[in-house]
């Protein structure tokens, strides 16, 4: 049993949840193990205390898991790790700024503070960074393109009867103003609903 640094020279409680073998019959969604074999003790328990881990699991050898006695846990070599302490990774420059965060500055930059001020962002996909651009009850849908970092902004499409929208690149808050005063030119991205299929049908 390997020990952890808080457990080095005392002994580890009495695990409230010890592993059985007797468990009803399943498995690890995440490594597959079956319940109550040797391979959901090694999974599934921590390795000093013998107490069931509160979330992770060693059998994948990717996350590190947590033990609510000995703190986290590596999930790849088992051995304990140091608590994360986010405040020193801010001040020494190693911590990884959020999609939200990176977006809001790069809004500042192409847009100038106050119209950033007024983006927020929502969520985001593998390609794009949603967003809108809200003042005094209207609003504007943005997104932020991750490969190359460009803005696009939505307006409504043009065809009667369709909610879609046509996407437009903004490069400044003078591109993203003609947009919203006299809608999107020629350049602009087909409407994201009614573009034509492969018979040349429209689909709303």
């Amino acid at each position: 049993m390997t020990a952890c640094p808080t457990h080095e020279h005392t002994a580890p409680p009495r695990p409230q949840r010890p592993f059985r073998r007797d468990q009803q019959p399943g498995a690890c969604k995440n490594c597959m193990n079956q319940l109550g074999t040797d391979g959901d003790r090694r999974a599934h328990y921590c390795p000093c205390c013998g107490e069931r881990l509160t979330n992770g699991c060693l059998g994948t050898r990717r996350e590190p898991a947590r033990c609510p006695n000995c703190g986290r846990i590596d999930a790849g070599t088992l051995a304990f790790l140091p608590e994360p302490d986010p405040i020193a990774e801010l001040l020494s420059g190693t911590l990884e700024p959020s999609a939200e965060f990176t977006a809001s500055q790069l809004a500042r930059t192409v847009f100038g503070d106050q119209v950033a001020f007024h983006i927020g962002w929502s969520w985001q996909d593998r390609e794009m960074h949603h967003g809108q651009l809200a003042v005094g009850g209207r609003e504007i849908r943005m997104r932020l393109r991750r490969t190359d970092r460009v803005f696009e902004a939505a307006s409504p499409c043009a065809t009667d009867g369709c909610r879609g929208r046509r996407w437009s690149v903004v490069a400044n808050a003078a591109e993203l103003l003609a947009l919203h005063t006299r809608g999107p030119r020629r350049a602009a991205a087909p409407c994201d609903r009614c573009r034509p299929n492969a018979r040349g049908r429209r689909t709303f």
